[in-house]
């Protein structure tokens, strides 16, 4: 009898533990970890269906690093990898490297750094959120929409240099947050190794978010030059934000000579605004009429209203409203189709009015603390407005600001809602809408958008890059043309390339093309440029075995591969020797090789 009293007595220990666990913080995250986990890597060899060649190239280089200690371009442990003339930078391929060190390179194991910082955001956010607030069901409730929306679900699972950014920054604004959380100065003094422990996270997340993804640098920069003005503003503790700043000048230091450099610059200076080439054209025609209609007065008032500055404002302008405006983040998404799923937007529909009451509810918020995230949620569009369309890679440090902003929106309305009938019916509504639309989403992205947008990644597949490896013992050459360019990262990718061979046998042309990249040439057995299908068929002396790559020519090919649904045909393969046979047979020889 004892013993049985005993054992229902440990029974309600084991019970009240249990409760407590279950009713814990802890636990309520674990749970969002999980389904975001889950959103994150269900499916994740078939959506998305293809790697891109940026993701390749990251996932080769980390490999050429762990084999060699040099990088595709035989240079030792660089902090500016040239790949493809783009310049990456270092910190995604080095986070990658430990886990090819005991993972095969594949096109699931280089995302496991994504899909961790995918999950490391959401906890920063949570405590970022709490924090600010010191509401616990709001901090759950911003957790759960960064865990369940289509944007960050996205680019977790992908190969994405921002989305580490973000996750760093995240916590870099956490900890920033942090460092004044006791205002006061006599505050600081007695709080001074706690203070500047918060301080230097802050210097330090900030700082290697810069070496993650450019975008970062200028939003970092500003976002500092804000906590500068902040604390002159609130008098907060001048300590801490040197403790702040230092820290955050000696980890950039190693990047000072690359910062203002040619490789620093160099993927702005492809593609941002000030690139345009056809502005001055746009302007000229713009005076040219205004002297035609009235050569008099006219083109002295156009010359001052129709010039660069002006159109740079225009477009800068523009790409930063639709940034920040409902109709992107909830309605019509990226229109970069391997980077969101076009049958929705980055956000659930349902969430406008939520996210534009959110907007509402910081902006009349007062304090330091109001102040870093409502400017922060306007610095965040910057880097992308500077180079063309709303981009979720280049802005994804917006989707932070969405998302607390929609999620304060929730909890303001529910908050507001003084009967219980009816704050019970909102709940249950709007969990029945994000259910809703959850699953309609992540049906669409899991099983339709990866058979539909297959080539919007990259046009060669991992079949092909097989395909030629096992035929390519019975050719001497192996010719891809220009409608597959870099196909030489896919193949190295692919077939795991050895890195000391790869670059000793890698040939590069010596002048780039007019957007700064550089196109290899020659890799082995395998040639890459523009000379036509005809030209080797024609050429009846030249007695070695080609397999030619290509699409959409009317020659028939000796192999076709088509795309998930077995209509279209993506790539035609061709045994030049054959392919010259049948044409003879047929007669139709001559009319090519006239």
């Amino acid at each position: 009898f004892l013993y049985f009293i005993s054992n229902m007595s440990i029974l309600k220990k084991f019970l009240f533990l249990a409760n407590n666990f279950i009713n814990s913080d802890f636990f309520k995250l674990i749970i969002i970890l999980l389904i975001a986990l889950f959103l994150r890597t269900f499916r994740l060899s078939f959506s998305p269906p293809r790697l891109t060649h940026d993701e390749m190239s990251i996932g080769y280089n980390a490999y050429s690093i762990l084999k060699t200690g040099k990088d595709e371009w035989g240079r030792s442990f660089p902090l500016d990898f040239e790949a493809f003339g783009d310049h990456k930078l270092p910190g995604y391929i080095y986070s990658l490297v430990p886990f090819l060190s005991f993972l095969p390179m594949s096109m699931v194991s280089i995302k496991i750094p994504s899909i961790i910082a995918g999950l490391s955001t959401i906890l920063a956010m949570f405590y970022l959120t709490k924090t600010i607030t010191k509401n616990r069901h709001l901090s759950f409730l911003t957790a759960f929409l960064l865990a369940i929306s289509p944007w960050p679900i996205h680019i977790s699972r992908m190969a994405l240099e921002s989305n580490l950014a973000l996750a760093l920054f995240s916590w870099g604004i956490y900890f920033l947050i942090k460092t004044f959380d006791l205002n006061s100065v006599k505050d600081a003094s007695k709080n001074l190794v706690k203070d500047n422990r918060a301080a230097i996270l802050a210097g330090l997340f900030l700082a290697f978010s810069t070496y993650f993804y450019i975008a970062y640098r200028l939003i970092v920069i500003l976002v500092l030059f804000l906590t500068l003005v902040l604390t002159f503003k609130y008098k907060l503790s001048k300590k801490r934000l040197l403790a702040l700043f230092s820290v955050f000048i000696l980890v950039l230091l190693p990047l000072i000579g690359q910062l203002f450099g040619k490789s620093g610059t160099a993927r702005f200076t492809q593609v941002s605004i000030f690139s345009n080439d056809g502005v001055e054209a746009t302007i000229l025609e713009q005076h040219n009429f205004c002297f035609l209609s009235q050569p008099k007065f006219l083109p002295r008032i156009c010359r001052v209203i129709y010039n660069k500055p002006f159109f740079y404002i225009k477009t800068f302008s523009k790409n930063y409203l639709s940034f920040l405006l409902p109709t992107f983040l909830f309605i019509e998404g990226d229109q970069l189709e391997y980077l969101n799923d076009p049958s929705f937007a980055e956000f659930y529909m349902f969430l406008i009015p939520f996210y534009l009451m959110g907007i509402n509810y910081w902006v009349k918020k007062k304090g330091y603390k109001a102040d870093i995230i409502k400017y922060s949620f306007l610095i965040a569009p910057i880097p992308s407005a500077l180079v063309g369309d709303p981009q979720i890679v280049r802005g994804s440090a917006l989707l932070l600001f969405v998302t607390l902003f929609s999620a304060t929106g929730i909890y303001e309305v529910f908050r507001l809602i003084k009967k219980k009938f009816y704050k019970y019916s909102f709940v249950v509504f709007t969990l029945l809408l994000t259910l809703i639309s959850l699953v309609r989403f992540f049906i669409s992205y899991s099983y339709i958008y990866p058979g539909k947008y297959e080539n919007s990644f990259y046009q060669l597949s991992d079949k092909i890059a097989l395909f030629m490896l096992e035929k390519e013992s019975d050719y001497d050459l192996i010719y891809i043309d220009k409608n597959f360019p870099d196909a030489h990262i896919l193949i190295s990718f692919y077939n795991q390339i050895d890195p000391s061979w790869y670059q000793d046998n890698i040939v590069r042309p010596v002048s780039q093309d007019g957007f700064g990249f550089t196109h290899p040439t020659k890799l082995g057995k395998y040639e890459f440029g523009d000379e036509l299908l005809d030209g080797f068929i024609c050429n009846e002396e030249d007695d070695k075995k080609v397999l030619y790559v290509s699409n959409h020519l009317e020659i028939p090919a000796d192999w076709v591969f088509k795309d998930f649904s077995n209509v279209h045909t993506q790539v035609q393969v061709y045994d030049i020797d054959q392919t010259r046979d049948k044409l003879k047979k047929a007669k139709l020889f001559r009319n090519i090789c006239h």
